[in-house]
């Protein structure tokens, strides 16, 4: 099988089963979507989203799958290497489901403002310690101990 990672369930995507089994990289790529499907649960469930919905070609339409439901399937394809047969949910509201590059991109914006909120944590912290005192070296080796080392020992410590 090619291509059968999330991208290959959007409507954008065409795959075809093959008898060849699940390259390194679309191996990678599974484990890397089972990891942000439960991230997605968990930032996007407790907001009321459900899961994602999914264009299907084959039978020419939305299918609303939970994030477990999705996280199964793509366990199944990841340990079978063929997907699951697909039902579409039992009268789902498509106001509680998003599409996946929805979904990617509220991830990646999300990733994104949270090393930036670190970012500018660890640049506060740098400036307070400078601020009592603290040489530079010693800003940054404390910043490491706690895990807050941002590479960046000067640029804060200007402002």
């Amino acid at each position: 099988m090619t291509g059968l990672t999330m991208g290959a369930m959007d409507e954008e995507h065409e795959y075809h089963e093959e008898d060849a089994p699940l390259s390194e990289d679309e191996r990678d790529a599974l484990s890397q979507d089972l990891t942000d499907v439960d991230m997605l649960k968990d930032l996007l469930g407790p907001r009321g989203i459900k899961g994602a919905v999914f264009y299907c070609p084959d039978c020419d339409e939305d299918h609303y799958l939970t994030w477990d439901l999705l996280r199964g399937n793509l366990e199944e394809l990841l340990n079978e290497g063929e997907s699951p047969a697909h039902e579409p949910a039992f009268d789902p509201n498509p106001k509680e489901y998003v599409s996946w590059d929805y979904a990617r991109g509220y991830l990646d914006g999300y990733e994104t403002f949270e090393q930036e909120e670190f970012d500018e944590i660890a640049a506060r912290l740098r400036a307070a310690l400078a601020a009592r005192g603290l040489d530079p070296t010693n800003v940054t080796g404390v910043l490491g101990e706690i895990g807050l080392a941002t590479g960046e020992p000067d640029r804060e410590t200007r402002r």
